[in-house]
């Protein structure tokens, strides 16, 4: 029962996954991406990119990530002696 769960599951994702619209919207961030680069003063596009607007994102990621294994740690008991 498990496997055509599965199965069906599989299924059903691969058939939203192809039906899925791909094309480039027009707007939105990358035509900001384009647009705004050149404030940044870093001649590479991708380099900007991670370096200036997905700070704020990897920063937040990282606190997330420190305070998730803070809290299992305080769960666990900490240290045992």
């Amino acid at each position: 029962m498990k496997r055509v769960i599965a199965v069906l599951l599989l299924l059903s994702l691969g058939y939203v996954f192809v039906n899925l619209d791909y094309s480039r919207s027009e707007g939105g961030s990358y035509e900001y991406y384009i647009t705004n680069w050149e404030e940044v003063g870093i001649p590479n596009l991708v380099t900007a990119i991670l370096a200036d607007w997905r700070v704020y994102d990897s920063l937040g990621e990282a606190t997330l990530l420190f305070t998730a294994i803070a809290g299992f740690y305080v769960l666990l008991g900490g240290k045992k002696k």
